[in-house]
Parts: structure tokens; C-alpha cells; sequence
């Protein structure tokens, strides 16, 4: 009938879209010149421009985690909700692609850390917290954590939606009895 739908369950799309919505919610708002944020750069204590630059990346960085926070909770809220609600024996990813996304959003929030840390050292290179304050380091650290947390649920959901469509695939109908079974059998396949 028209104007009538089926109740939403879990589909590749719904996660399709929240791996890849999160890591442009994650973005900065501006992307510095990362120039700013070099050993050399930051080693200049007297220059007004770079310390102007690290309270705006503080700034910035505060507002990033609370706005990645406050996403990241409502979507995890959701997708949970989703999760809970399909039916045994439901496929969750038939096709694939939102452990794709999940997977390259996985991948985007790693190479967040890893910009994170160049800046976090380039700091510490640069007189630490007695020359920058501790504020920054704090700001950096609670959005490593954030990306970490998002790393794990979201490897959380992926093998969760893995295992359960691995489940629901047709088998051989072999059994092995051991590991050294298993290993012989691809061996020799």
C-alpha cells in the first residue's frame, strides 16, 4: 500500500552514512597552515604570532571535541537502538559498504591521532607546557582519547555486523576437528 512503510531496521546504508558523516563532523572548522605547528616555528617564545596561534588551536580544539563528543553520542545512541531491534537472522551489511565506511572512518580518526601527536610533540620540542601552558596539552590528549573511543566502537559495530552476516552465510557443510584441519583443507583447496 502506498504511503506505508515497514519499520527501519539496521542497513548497510544507515551505517554507510554514519561512517561517513563522522569524520566530517570531526574536521576542523580551519585547517591551519601546519607550518604554525612545526618544532622550529613553535621555538620562537618572543614571537606573539605563534603564541596567538596556539590559543586559537586550543580554542579550536575545544570546540571540535565537544562538537565531535555531542555527535558522537546521539549517532552511537542510534545506531545501538538499530542494532537491538533487528530481528535473528536479519542481514545487517548484505553488501558492504557500511563496514567500508566504518573501516576508511576508522582510518580517517587514525590519522587525526597521528596529526595530533605531530603537534603535541612539536610542542613539547618547543618548551612544553612551560612555554605553551597546559591547557593545549589537555585539549590534545582529550581529543586523542575521543578519536581512540571512536576507533574502537566503530570496530565494535563493523565486527559485530561482520560476524553476524558470517553467520547467516551458506556453508559447506564441512566441519574440522582441528586447526591443523582447517589449515590442510585451504591448503589443498
Amino acid at each position: 500500500m502506498a504511503g506505508i512503510r515497514e519499520p527501519a531496521t539496521l542497513n548497510s546504508d544507515i551505517v554507510c552514512h554514519v561512517g561517513r558523516i563522522l569524520p566530517w563532523l570531526a574536521d576542523m572548522p580551519r585547517q591551519r597552515d601546519p607550518r604554525w605547528f612545526t618544532s622550529k616555528n613553535l621555538a620562537q617564545p618572543t614571537n606573539r604570532e605563534v603564541n596567538d596561534a596556539v590559543l586559537e588551536l586550543t580554542r579550536e580544539l575545544r570546540e571540535r571535541r565537544e562538537a565531535v563528543t555531542t555527535t558522537i553520542s546521539k549517532m552511537t545512541t542510534k545506531l545501538k537502538a538499530e542494532v537491538e531491534s533487528i530481528k535473528p537472522g536479519t542481514p545487517m551489511d548484505p553488501d558492504g559498504t557500511g563496514t567500508q565506511a566504518l573501516e576508511e572512518g576508522e582510518e580517517y580518526f587514525r590519522r587525526q591521532s597521528a596529526e595530533l601527536e605531530s603537534v603535541r610533540k612539536a610542542l613539547r620540542v618547543s618548551g612544553g607546557v612551560a612555554a605553551h601552558g597546559k591547557t593545549i596539552f589537555e585539549e590534545l590528549e582529550q581529543l586523542h582519547r575521543l578519536f581512540e573511543s571512536i576507533v574502537s566502537w566503530s570496530q565494535e559495530v563493523r565486527w559485530l555486523m561482520l560476524i553476524n552476516d558470517g553467520t547467516l552465510a551458506p556453508t559447506t557443510g564441512k566441519s574440522f576437528t582441528s586447526g591443523a584441519e582447517l589449515l590442510s583443507a585451504i591448503e589443498n583447496s
